[in-house]
């Protein structure tokens, strides 16, 4: 194994507890309403939370819409969402046995990256508040051009920059979007589910292992070489 490739929320950090999604979904469902998603299908997504959301309302309006016209939906969409996840970079910690974890694959010399579907801006303040920028050589956030998790551009964008093979590498989430993402791309996927992670759809991804904290995770990895 030479690098591992983390989720954000609710894998390093606690973004998502100090951020206000339901605000943040109840906008995103109108600004997708007006870009002529149904009532039907928003309500039928709805209940599947906001970045599973985001993906059916892409796909769906991806088969219909010139590639130009998605390229500013999705900005538009993204730009919502922004102005309140920004709000969480002040109030967010770590998990639990993150700190710890990252310094254990540091000392080992193993090449760290982060994939997220949270604003990479974000991401970047995130991690620089916290103190570990230099930890990673590579973060992908919500990219133009780059479909999001489950999709594996993302990962694949993410490993690639930090001079990985997706073989030789691992995906960390707390999603079946992660891990979904992590194993298409060519990776092995490690899960740490949270209380909000759907179980039926974690168990049908197939992780490769499943962890409760990430203070198990530098055994499960030493488990998969």
């Amino acid at each position: 194994m030479k690098g591992v490739v983390f989720d954000l929320d609710a894998t390093l950090v606690d973004l998502g507890e100090h951020v206000r999604w339901r605000e943040a979904q109840g906008e995103i469902v109108e600004a997708y309403r007006a870009c002529g998603c149904s009532n039907d299908d928003l309500s039928r997504c709805t209940s599947k939370g906001l970045f599973n959301l985001m993906h059916e309302m892409d796909t769906r309006l991806a088969a219909s819409k010139p590639a130009e016209e998605m390229k500013r939906i999705r900005e538009d969409i993204w730009a919502v969402l922004d102005t309140y996840e920004v709000e969480g970079v002040e109030k967010c910690g770590f998990m639990p046995g993150t700190l710890e974890t990252l310094n254990w694959l540091k000392a080992r010399g193993i090449r760290m990256g982060v994939c997220t579907s949270n604003s990479g801006k974000v991401a970047d303040q995130v991690l620089a508040r916290l103190g570990v920028s230099a930890y990673f050589a590579s973060v992908i956030g919500r990219t133009a051009g780059l479909r999001m998790k489950p999709h594996p551009d993302q990962v694949l964008a993410c490993f690639e920059k930090m001079g990985v093979a997706p073989r030789d590498g691992v995906m960390i989430g707390d999603s079946h979007n992660d891990v979904l993402a992590g194993k298409t791309a060519g990776a092995r996927a490690i899960a740490i589910p949270v209380y909000f992670t759907r179980k039926e759809a974690m168990e049908a991804a197939k992780p490769d292992a499943v962890v409760k904290s990430m203070s198990e995770l530098p055994a499960a990895l030493i488990s998969l070489r």
